[in-house]
């Protein structure tokens, strides 16, 4: 193989190698990346559930509507990247959200910074019924050394218990 050919396959072998680990090392480590769910159970004295990890904090708060009427039972969750991903992230991201279990419900924010508090409010939810709440948001992140694709995905499985 001539000598330029040579160099410049292994300069993309090292570039699609460096752009592989970022991705992996975001998506493997990130908590709930779609493997093993967040899991709570609220009940009407216990309504507060946070979450802290590597990636960001989640929290959940659980309002019943014998409460507070004014909504019905409700979940109003909010999600914040850590320093250490902000740090990480190039540009704008994408994020959206769902829940398994409620059709209606999304949230979606196609243009937002890094440091965004991401917060939103689930409404009509059944009390003794399960759901999974599956948050994600699309990046370009940058590790010092290489840019590539990243995201980070949160996934809770939550029920407001009547008792």
């Amino acid at each position: 193989m001539p000598r330029a050919i040579g160099k410049k396959a292994r300069r993309v072998a090292t570039v699609l190698t460096a752009l592989s680990a970022v991705s992996a090392a975001l998506l493997a480590s990130a908590p709930g990346a779609a493997a093993q769910p967040g899991h709570y159970d609220f009940h009407p004295n216990d309504t507060r559930y946070r979450y802290e990890g590597k990636h960001g904090t989640f929290t959940g708060d659980a309002v019943y509507a014998r409460q507070d009427p004014r909504g019905g039972n409700r979940l109003i969750w909010s999600l914040r990247l850590s320093p250490y991903v902000q740090n990480m992230v190039q540009g704008p991201m994408s994020c959206g959200a769902a829940v398994v279990g409620k059709s209606g419900y999304h949230d979606s924010h196609p243009s937002i910074p890094a440091d965004y508090f991401w917060h939103s409010t689930i409404t009509g939810l059944q009390l003794d019924r399960t759901y999974t709440l599956a948050a994600r948001c699309d990046f370009t992140a940058n590790n010092g050394h290489t840019t590539a694709p990243g995201n980070v995905q949160y996934t809770v499985e939550f029920t407001l218990h009547s008792s």
